[in-house]
C-alpha cells in the first residue's frame, strides 16, 4: 500500500491511505489548518512500517528507526506514540505484511541478535564448573557461517524487493508510473 508521494514542498496521500479508519483517525483530530501534526504523526506510520525500497528508513532497526523518526518528524525526544498511532502503526504493519516480508523481517531481527552476540561475548567468562563459557572455535565457527546468513539475507531481501515492484503492476500487465496513481493532493508547504 502506497501512503504517500512528495512533489516539492507537498505532501500527496493516497486515498486508500487515508481511507483506512486508523489513519483517518489521526488525520481528523487534527482541526489545524494545514494539517502539520497530522502530517507528522502519518509520516512517523508510514516509516516505522515500511520496509520497502523506497523507505530511506529502512536499514534502522525498528527501535532505532522510531528514534530517528521521532527526532526527523516529531521534533520532541519526550514524544510517545499514544493509543491512535499505536493502532495505526499496527494496521500498517498487517497491512503491509506478506510471507515473505515478515520472514525478512524475522530474519533481520535475528541478524541483529546475533551482531549484539558478537560485539558482547566475553572470552573471560566461566561456568559452575570454571570452564569457558565461550570458544575461539565457536566463535570462528558463527564467524564463517556469517558470510552464508548475509547471503541468505540478500536473497531474500531481493525476493522483497521484486515482490513489492510487482505490486506496482496493474492486472492487464501495464506498469503504474507515479502520476498515474490517484491521489489526494494535499499541500503542506507553509
Amino acid at each position: 500500500m502506497k501512503a504517500f508521494d512528495i512533489q516539492g514542498d507537498s505532501v500527496t496521500f493516497t486515498p486508500e491511505f487515508l481511507a483506512v479508519p486508523e489513519f483517518k483517525a489521526i488525520w481528523n483530530r487534527d482541526k489545524r489548518k494545514g494539517k502539520a501534526r497530522a502530517i507528522k504523526e502519518l509520516s512517523y506510520v508510514a516509516f516505522l512500517c515500511d520496509n520497502t525500497v523506497y523507505n530511506p528508513y529502512r536499514g534502522y532497526s525498528e527501535d532505532v528507526r522510531a528514534e530517528e523518526l521521532i527526532k526527523d518528524f516529531i521534533g520532541d525526544k519526550t514524544w510517545k506514540p499514544d493509543k491512535l498511532i499505536q493502532e495505526a502503526v499496527d494496521k500498517l504493519h498487517r497491512l503491509l505484511e506478506t510471507t515473505s516480508s515478515r520472514l525478512l523481517k524475522s530474519s533481520k531481527i535475528a541478524a541483529d541478535k546475533l551482531g549484539i552476540y558478537f560485539e558482547t561475548i566475553d572470552f573471560t567468562l566461566l561456568d559452575n564448573n570454571s570452564k569457558p563459557i565461550y570458544s575461539a572455535r565457536e566463535l570462528a565457527s558463527n564467524l564463517s557461517a556469517m558470510g552464508n546468513i548475509v547471503k541468505s539475507l540478500k536473497i531474500l531481501e531481493e525476493q522483497v524487493k521484486k515482490e513489492q515492484l510487482d505490486d506496482n503492476i496493474t492486472r492487464g500487465g501495464f506498469e503504474i508510473g507515479d502520476f498515474e496513481l490517484p491521489s489526494a493532493d494535499i499541500n503542506y508547504g507553509e
